[in-house]
């Protein structure tokens, strides 16, 4: 009798695991295309040529901001250390004589008396071509060349300055204002200066620079009683003092 165990030839052997066994290998799962094609992919896009001119403006503006930088900080480093001032002019006094006023014709002599001080501690001043006016009623009466001269730090420099005028014409105007402020026993006039001055601090010169010193409305005791002399009232006057710096100017008005 055969054994009941054994398996019947031409049929698969059990699986031991409980599966149903097959008697052909399972077949391959489709393929979803028939044929494998590569992936495809777009070319990027070339980068932006770049616009010349655009890069030029750039350029050139971080070129001017860098500059000013620069310079900027140069110009307050240097400030910092020699502090530059502008200086100071007094008219220590003013006389006149033979003080004349004859129809059209104006004759007189003024005499001034200036003091000027530099107050910088590092740098010297010079200065070249001044010239000093008499002034009545924005009229240009008389001038005169002052000698050129320079000053150290913190020094006081004194000069003189005198004027004549000699049976010279003047408008009928300024004649009856001349005598109208006359008849009142004081005649107002206005001293200024006028040059060029240079500052050096050691071996570094800065540029010349158009320096006006101006005294206002000096009163002078010329009365028709007093011989046609006559001096300044009030004492030694402190001035203006304008200097004309890169088309701007600064001014300082001293006490």
């Amino acid at each position: 009798m055969e054994n009941p165990s054994r398996p019947v030839t031409g049929y698969p052997a059990p699986n031991p695991n409980g599966h149903p066994a097959h008697p052909y290998p399972a077949p391959p799962p489709p393929l979803s295309q028939p044929y494998n094609y590569p992936p495809y992919y777009h070319p990027a896009a070339p980068p932006p040529y770049p616009n010349p001119r655009r890069s030029f403006f750039r350029t050139l503006l971080v070129a001017t901001v860098a500059f000013f930088v620069i310079f900027g900080s140069v110009l307050l480093i240097f400030w910092l250390v020699v502090r530059p001032h502008l200086p100071e002019f007094q008219l220590s006094s003013l006389s006149v004589s033979n003080f004349t006023v004859n129809q059209s014709r104006l004759t007189a002599t003024w005499d001034a008396h200036y003091r000027a001080y530099n107050p910088n501690k590092k740098m010297t001043i010079s200065y070249y071509d001044v010239v000093s006016y008499i002034v009545f009623k924005y009229d240009v009466l008389s001038s005169t060349q002052i000698p050129p001269f320079k000053q150290d730090t913190r020094i006081q420099t004194d000069f003189t300055a005198k004027f004549s005028i000699i049976d010279s014409y003047v408008n009928g105007k300024l004649v009856d204002d001349l005598n109208s402020e006359r008849t009142h026993g004081l005649v107002t006039f206005d001293v200024k200066l006028e040059g060029i001055a240079g500052f050096r601090y050691g071996g570094w010169r800065a540029r010349r620079r158009l320096i006006r010193v101006l005294c206002n409305n000096v009163p002078m005791n010329v009365s028709s009683s007093s011989g046609g002399s006559g001096n300044f009232v009030g004492g030694p006057r402190n001035c203006k003092v304008k200097m004309v710096v890169c088309n701007a100017i600064l001014f300082l008005a001293l006490p």
